[in-house]
């Protein structure tokens, strides 16, 4: 005995491959879409961060620990334990 497969079934076949292939092709649309709109979010929010660091800097500055600071001679006081009088 053979077995056999008949045009039509392989038409069905086609057809049902067909089918999932558009149902993939929009779902992937779709993932697309939210990942772009994904990535907006994610840009107008690294923009909002570094406005705020500027205004965080503006009204409260760092210092660099590394940094050399040259603080002018405070003369309200007298000499320290190793300053000359």
């Amino acid at each position: 005995m053979k077995s056999s497969i008949k045009v039509d079934e392989l038409r069905q076949e086609k057809d049902k491959l067909e089918g999932d292939r558009a149902t993939l092709n929009e779902r992937l649309q779709a993932i697309n879409a939210e990942r772009e709109r994904i990535i907006q979010q994610i840009t107008m929010i690294a923009g909002a961060l570094q406005t705020l660091n500027h205004f965080i800097d503006k009204i409260d500055p760092e210092v660099d620990l590394e940094d050399e600071v040259d603080l002018p001679p405070d003369e309200s006081h007298g000499p320290g334990p190793d300053e000359v009088k």
